[in-house]
């Protein structure tokens, strides 16, 4: 019995050996490759991040995406820089990865130099593996890339933040606190630290207590600090934006010294949200037309709308031309005080002459006080009075001509641009006429800076025409428009400029006559801002933080206010916005943030700058870019020092893939026949031996 479960034994194994081709194949069943070929993938990511001097695992993950084991797999990594290179052993071996998802990973140690340069480092993977029977060599080649920061022995200290406590806007005369987060974004310890705060001033912000720096004995690589300053604003300080500066010094551990400045401004309110403010309501005077020998009154209520009382008030009231106006009462009033909120009527009178003209005559009502903190005001406000004589002298008075409105397209006129001015030249006279008009336009001097190639001459020159009108005749109270298209140059200062019109005609006896209208441009110049090309890596990790930094600069040639940068995209961010402030014409910056992206795929985002140009208008610069999210890589399906069991196959392949075919079992009940017919044969034989002895 023993010999035949030994025979059977050997005819089992030997069958298990036979591919299943040999036993034929069903017409019912898919046909059987001759040839195994199991496939390999790599579904752990390529890209690692390090510091220099670092040593970091590289964790290789290797799925089986096909129905066959994978056999005496094998990695070997290699480094063609020396900066970077394998610690170790470069080869990694796996015995092998089952047929349908199965997987394994190959694992090695990596060691970044602590000179290596910051950067991009590629090293080569070669896999190789075989088929069940050994009969073929398959390969896998991949790049694993390491990025590398800066030198491990460097620190670098930076200003993450800056807190002005209570708040942003900072009132004429309070006590703030103005807070700095220091960190160190090296990879080296930074000790010996010194924070000095410079740019204090007694017209701006003073220390409130203690000197003007602060000591830290050290910070960490990758380690925050924080130190605060408490200062006091001026009562006078103006309003707007004041820069201060921040000086960094510190030491590495080889005592070599590093320094850094860095600016910030802090925003100052208006002292009128504090202080009194005086303005003039009801205004009330003549507007039709006046004769001559009449008194003009003009009425105006003075109210303090601020929140402190208004001091020495000087209220005066002028005409621009007695010869026509002259005043009946006391021009000049004196108010001591006026409260908040409270009222002041005012009221003063004037004649018109025996020799007014028909024309329209100005006064200008001025009013200074000094408000609560010591700082003189002044407003003013304008009022016209018309007067048309009726006597028969008016007769003779000379007809005049004037300017009577004008316009310009775009209204705001930019430097180095054309713009259209649209003049009406009017006739006052009621009964003369004006004939043989010449009109010649000039520019006041002193429109540009003293180092520019147009100094001392006009900003303005006419394009495509001359600067000279000529006007046949206007009836009396008629009017003629004109159109010129004039240029700005481009280096005009950004103010109301001057244009002069000279008047030379005749009236209607022909007696020569002269006469002048000023005309007020308002020019500004155009902002720029220019920026460098975005640096980021395109692809990222969920949850990672993914580097965006570029420079900026002004190229214009005014200051650009309040400026603000910020990273904005369905992402989150760390160091996502920078108050730059006031930034100069000519001046250059950067920004660095971080991108936290929270779901795989293309995610898009901007840096985002938003300034005041010269006009106040908000200006807004955009800088798109592009990521590719990737996930993260997926959990080990088995603790690491547990393998996979050897023939667990969820769908029948392997071994228990022959346990399943028919023809196996066909094998088997083959076999087990012609065992039973040998050992019965012998038994037979046996028996007729035993016989014939007998």
């Amino acid at each position: 019995m023993k010999k035949f479960i030994s025979i059977f034994l050997s005819v089992l194994l030997l069958i298990l050996q036979i591919p299943l081709g040999a036993f034929g194949e069903s017409i019912d069943d898919p046909p059987i490759e001759e040839i195994e070929i199991p496939n390999l993938t790599i579904i752990s990511s390529n890209v690692y991040t390090a510091k220099a001097g670092d040593t970091i695992t590289i964790n290789v993950k290797l799925k089986n995406t096909s129905i066959y084991d994978a056999y005496d797999i094998v990695g070997n990594l290699i480094s063609d820089s020396p900066f970077v290179y394998v610690e170790g052993s470069t080869y990694d071996t796996i015995k092998v990865i089952r047929a349908d998802g199965d997987t394994d990973t190959l694992s090695f140690k990596v060691t970044v130099d602590e000179l290596a340069d910051g950067g991009n480092y590629k090293l080569v993977l070669n896999v190789s593996y075989y088929n069940w029977e050994r009969s073929q060599k398959f390969e896998l080649p991949a790049t694993i890339n390491i990025r590398v920061s800066e030198n491990n022995i460097s620190p670098k200290l930076v200003i993450n933040r800056v807190d002005i406590m209570p708040s942003a806007t900072v009132n004429p005369g309070e006590v703030i606190a103005v807070g700095f987060e220091i960190e160190n974004k090296g990879s080296g310890l930074a000790k010996d630290i010194k924070v000095t705060l410079n740019g204090l001033s007694n017209n701006g912000f003073t220390l409130a207590n203690g000197v003007n720096y602060k000591t830290l004995q050290s910070v960490e690589p990758g380690k925050k600090s924080y130190v605060y300053f408490e200062l006091k604003s001026s009562k006078t300080i103006k309003s707007g934006s004041y820069e201060l500066n921040l000086d960094l010094s510190y030491k590495d551990l080889k005592n070599e010294t590093y320094s850094d400045e860095s600016n910030f401004f802090i925003t100052v309110a208006s002292n009128k949200n504090m202080a009194s403010n005086l303005i003039i309501e009801n205004l009330t005077y003549p507007t039709g037309a006046i004769k001559e020998n009449q008194e003009v009154e003009i009425k105006f209520d003075l109210r303090n709308q601020g929140q402190s009382p208004a001091k020495n008030i000087i209220i005066e009231a002028t005409s621009t031309d007695p010869s026509g106006l002259v005043p009946k009462s006391v021009s000049i009033l004196k108010i001591s005080s006026l409260d908040p909120g409270q009222i002041q009527n005012i009221s003063f009178k004037f004649l018109t002459t025996q020799n007014a003209e028909i024309k329209n005559y100005p006064i200008t009502i001025t009013v200074k006080y000094t408000d609560d903190v010591g700082t003189e005001e002044t407003i003013e406000q304008y009022v016209g009075i018309f007067v048309s004589p009726t006597s028969s002298d008016s007769n003779k008075s000379k007809p005049r001509l004037i300017i009577d409105k004008y316009s310009f397209e775009p209204q705001l006129v930019r430097a180095g641009e054309n713009f259209e001015m649209k003049l009406s030249f009017f006739n006052t006279s009621s009964t003369k006429t004006v004939r043989n008009i010449k009109i010649f336009l000039t520019a006041e001097p002193g429109g540009t800076s003293t180092d520019s190639p147009n100094a001392g001459g006009s900003v303005f020159t006419p394009v495509d025409s001359s600067n000279t009108f000529y006007i046949d005749s206007i009836p009396p109270k008629g009017r003629v428009e004109k159109t010129i298209t004039m240029f700005t140059v481009p280096d005009a200062l950004a103010k109301t400029h001057t244009i002069i019109a000279n008047f030379e005609y005749e009236d209607s006896e022909g007696n020569p006559l002269e006469d002048q209208e000023r005309i007020g441009v308002p020019v500004v110049q155009q902002s720029k801002l220019d920026t460098s090309e975005l640096t980021l890596y395109p692809d990222a990790m969920v949850g990672q933080p993914t580097p965006v930094s570029l420079e900026f600069y002004n190229t214009g040639k005014v200051t650009l206010y309040n400026m603000m940068v910020k990273l904005e995209g369905d992402f989150q961010t760390e160091h996502g916005s920078y108050y730059v402030g006031n930034f100069p014409s000519g001046s250059s910056d950067y920004f660095e943030g971080m991108v936290i992206p929270y779901s795989p795929g293309e995610v898009t985002g901007a840096v985002v700058f938003t300034y005041e140009d010269s006009t106040g208008q908000m200006q807004e610069v955009r800088k798109e870019f592009t990521l590719n999210v990737m996930e993260m890589p997926p959990m080990e399906e088995f603790p690491s020092d547990m393998p996979p069991m050897d023939g667990y196959n969820p769908e029948g392949g392997g071994v228990k893939g022959v346990f399943k075919s028919k023809w196996f079992w066909i094998v088997i009940v083959a076999v087990i026949a012609i065992v039973g017919g040998v050992v019965f044969y012998r038994k037979k034989k046996r028996a007729k031996e035993m016989a014939f002895d007998e």
